[in-house]
This record gives C-alpha cells, structure tokens and sequence, in this order.
C-alpha cells in the first residue's frame, strides 16, 4: 500500500504583506526613550503577554510530557499491569496533550525555527512502517536500550503525540490491561507479531523523544527556564535561540524596537505574533483538520487522516487551538475575559472599530466546536456533520476578524 505522511498545512499568514510593515511607525525608526502611547500600550501588551501566555504553556507542557515518559517507562518495566496503571498515563497524556493544542496560536517561535510542530504532531500514524518496526527484534532492543535516541529507527511518521496515541488509545477508550498484555490486533499489523510489552518499549522511547522537544521549546523561548532543561538542551545539543543571535525567543519578542529584536516596532511585534499566529491556526482548523476531511465523499476518507482518530479527541483538539487564540487575545493562559493590559483591551482602548465583532466572532467559534463536543459523535465518526460545516464558517470568520485587526495595528 502507498501511504505518505501528511505535513500539517503550511501556517498561512494573515498577514501577508510584510511590505506593510513600513507603516508601523510615522516617525520612522522608534525613539526608545520617546514612543507613543499606543507603543507604550503595546510594549505593555506584549510584556503581559510572553509570560503569562507562553511561558505558562511551554512550562505546563514540558512539565506534562516529563510526566509522560516517566510513567512510560514504568509501566514498560512492570512486571504486570493494571488497567488503573493505564488509565493514569492516558489522562497524563491527554492532559499534555491539551496543553500543547493551547500552545499552537504561538507555533510562528521556536516550533516552527526548529521545526519541532511537525516533528512531534504530524499524522497520518505510518502504521505499516511502525508494525514492520516494532516486529523486528533490533530495532525493539535499540529502542529499550537507546530511549529518545532511537526513535528516528521507527520513522518521522511514527514519532509524537499520535505514535503514543495509537498505542495508549482505540476506538476513543483507553486500551486495556488485556491489549497491551497481548498482541496487537490492528489490521496493519497482519502477519507480523508484536507484543504490547514491544509496543510499551516503543511510546516510552517515543515520549522521551517528545519530552525533549518541549523542554527545547521552554528553553528556547524562557530564559529562565529549569537549569535542567537548559542542561538537557546544551547537553543534546539542540537549538534554542533566535537565528544569528544569543537571544531566546521570548527576550527577542520582548525586546522589541530595540536593537537586535527581529520586531522593529510594536506594533509588528502584536500583529505578527498575536494576531498573525492566531490567524494561522484559525485558518489551519477550519481550512485543514476540519475542512480537509469534511469537504470529501465519505466513502473516500481514510480515518487516518483526521488528528486524533484513535482517542476521538478531533473536536477537543480544535477547541483547544481556538482557546490558546482566547488566551493570546487575553493575556493569559485559561483566561475567560479580556485582562487590563491584554491585547483586547488594547483593541477597545484605541478605539478599534472591529473590536466587538473580533470578540463576538471568537465566542462563536468556541461555541460551534463545543456543539461539536457535546454532540457526543466524534469527529472522525461523521466528518460530513452538520455541526462541523458550522464550524468551519465560525472560525473562518474569526480568522478574518484576526487579519483585519493586524492591518489596523501596524498603521497606527
């Protein structure tokens, strides 16, 4: 069988004309002793914002993971399991997994520099390569022996969230005692005889894999991130500053109009990161994980293709995209309502004219997809519901919302 890996969509602007950026300041190059008010609002939106939104994510879902790999490697060296020992992990994986779909509003950083999204969160499962994997004896004792350092043997299609989904989650339950203490039973794997204790062995390397990728994203964007994981990173050697600087991320978005940031002013700072890296996740649900499988025959979809077919958590996913743009809006993360220094108040403050209708619309869009959640049928059961194809048009209108926002921004 034929069967490729699908990248997630390419992360398309909101803001596409970079040229516009030459707008962002009447007065040419920023004073930094002299700005604006509207810079110093901005500055103040922005130092609201990397802390209380981007580190609290990136520390969760490094915290998360960590979690995860070492319950993995528990219940892969337990001489027996419980379906209690399986339930936990599951719920610490989902939980990670939460927090990592909150974090995608801010994927324009180090998840993309250093191309960590795809590498941890690309799907369809390459089934066919992980079962031809896990059935062959080397590999497996490489995985067991290795961890993190041997996943690349099983390949980029088997690797993340949904390399660990596959073999923790079926059919939208958790696995049982008696699965993982048997032979798989996937259709894929016909023919070749895989244990679950090989399959333990595999989603623990995997989620050692997983957890230092996100230990690079706190560090690359927290300067004061755990000396652990700043020694973790230096120790395997991975990337955690801005191209031809020594700056993290978050010290290169604070930092901006001075010099040496990438921003130039302010006013680029907020609309290429909020407003721009929400835009481009509205535009991935809507136009991707759900329109790419909604707007297809049924009997022509392969379940594969949807994110998170195994766990049945498609409609958590997107809910979640849309809040980590609710907490980029809000300046902070689990945020409800707009705080004083948040980039919504700034809209409002400054009189933006599209600043109820952003906020109306970005309501909508969570309550189509929470319409979705409590239909109680999965999206990977009827891509083609109705309730879907109100979705897409909800957060499409967001996503416009979020464009015209940045427009007005950078001419101020």
């Amino acid at each position: 069988m034929y069967y490729r890996v699908m990248k997630k969509s390419l992360r398309i602007s909101a803001f596409l004309a970079l040229g516009v950026i030459a707008l962002a300041s009447c007065n040419g190059k920023e004073d930094l002793d002299v700005i604006s008010k509207e810079e110093a609002a901005l500055k103040s939106v922005m130092e609201q914002y990397v802390p209380n939104v981007i580190y609290d994510i990136y520390g969760n879902l490094a915290d998360k993971t960590e979690a995860l790999w070492g319950q993995l490697v528990a219940m892969r060296d337990a001489g027996s399991l419980t379906q209690a020992d399986i339930d936990k992990v599951c719920k610490t994986f989902l939980e990670a997994r939460e927090y990592w779909e909150k974090s995608e509003a801010f994927l324009f950083g180090a998840a993309t520099a250093f191309g960590i999204d795809p590498h941890i969160d690309s799907w369809p499962l390459d089934k066919d390569k992980l079962a031809l994997s896990l059935s062959n004896a080397e590999v497996i004792e490489h995985l067991l022996s290795e961890g993190a350092g041997a996943a690349d043997e099983v390949g980029a299609a088997s690797l993340g969230f949904h390399g660990i989904e596959f073999i923790l989650f079926r059919d939208g339950k958790n696995r049982t005692a008696a699965a993982l203490q048997g032979d798989e039973t996937d259709a894929a794997f016909a023919g070749r005889k895989v244990s679950g204790h090989n399959e333990l062995i595999f989603a623990a390397a995997v989620a050692e894999d997983l957890y230092n990728s996100c230990a690079q994203l706190q560090v690359s964007w927290n300067p004061n991130a755990p000396k652990s994981r700043q020694d973790l990173i230096e120790e395997l050697e991975l990337n955690c500053t801005v191209e031809g600087s020594d700056m993290t991320f978050g010290e290169n978005l604070l930092g901006a109009a001075a010099a040496g940031s990438t921003y130039a002013t302010w006013q680029e700072a907020a609309a290429k990161s909020i407003l721009n890296g929400s835009a481009s996740i509205a535009d991935e649900v809507a136009n991707t994980k759900i329109g790419t499988a909604h707007y297809v025959n049924s009997a022509d979809y392969d379940a594969d293709y949807i994110e998170s077919p195994y766990s049945h958590r498609s409609y958590y996913d997107f809910r979640d995209n849309i809040l980590s743009i609710q907490y980029s809006l809000y300046g902070a993360a689990g945020a409800s309502s707009a705080g004083a220094k948040s980039l919504m108040s700034f809209l409002r403050d400054f009189n933006y004219s599209g600043a109820s209708q952003l906020e109306s619309d970005l309501k909508a869009a969570l309550s189509s997809l929470e319409a979705c959640i409590a239909s109680g049928v999965a999206f990977v059961e009827n891509p083609q519901a109705e309730l879907a194809e109100k979705a897409i048009e909800a957060i499409n209108k967001l996503n416009d919302d979020l464009g015209d926002a940045a427009e007005w921004i950078v001419k101020l």
